[in-house]
């Protein structure tokens, strides 16, 4: 077949670029782009799920979007430092035996395929939302001994598709060790 020494080059480079060593790749983080390198005996993993919602975009950000107001995730926090919405700013929560900070990354408004700041206000609701485990609760160990949460980044996306339909992903990415179980 006459495509097997392209396809075979391709996967030649593709799994160099990948495996190159974890000093070349930038630490992974809210920001960082993948391939990223996890802190040493640690594995990176991802996940996102995608839901949409019968709702207006405007709808779900005025429950959603606010970094310091979370009861819709079964979690108020119970300290927070900075202006809410600000990248920097930090919130304490508890989830279950867990004492868990977080700090916000950023916030963006978006439409029609252009970013705005997060103080603009936009008719469609649209938005980004990245937080991250701030780096001194590193690393956070699982109350079943198993492993650790070395560094978790989570990105909310929500998009308005019509009127009243909101595409919404829910990233979760993390440095990590063993498996929590019955956290």
């Amino acid at each position: 077949m006459k495509l097997s020494a392209p396809l075979t080059t391709l996967a030649l480079v593709a799994s160099t670029a990948l495996a190159a060593p974890a000093a070349s790749l930038p630490a992974c983080s809210s920001t960082s782009i993948t391939p990223c390198s996890c802190p040493s005996g640690t594995s990176y993993e991802e996940s996102a799920t995608f839901a949409v919602i019968g709702a207006k975009a405007a709808d779900f950000k005025a429950v959603t979007s606010d970094f310091f107001k979370t009861a819709w995730l079964g979690a108020v926090p119970f300290a927070t430092k900075g202006p809410d919405n600000q990248p920097g700013s930090t919130r304490t929560t508890n989830f279950g035996a867990y004492n868990v900070t977080e700090k916000a990354s950023s916030f963006i408004h978006t439409f029609q395929h252009k970013s705005f700041p997060y103080s603009q206000f936009l008719p469609s609701g649209s938005f980004i939302q990245k937080f991250e485990q701030l780096s001194s609760s590193v690393p956070l160990e699982y109350t079943s001994g198993n492993g650790s949460f070395s560094g978790y980044w989570v990105t909310l996306v929500a998009s308005s598709i019509f009127q009243y339909e909101t595409a919404v992903v829910w990233s979760v990415y993390a440095c990590s060790t063993g498996h929590p179980q019955g956290m």
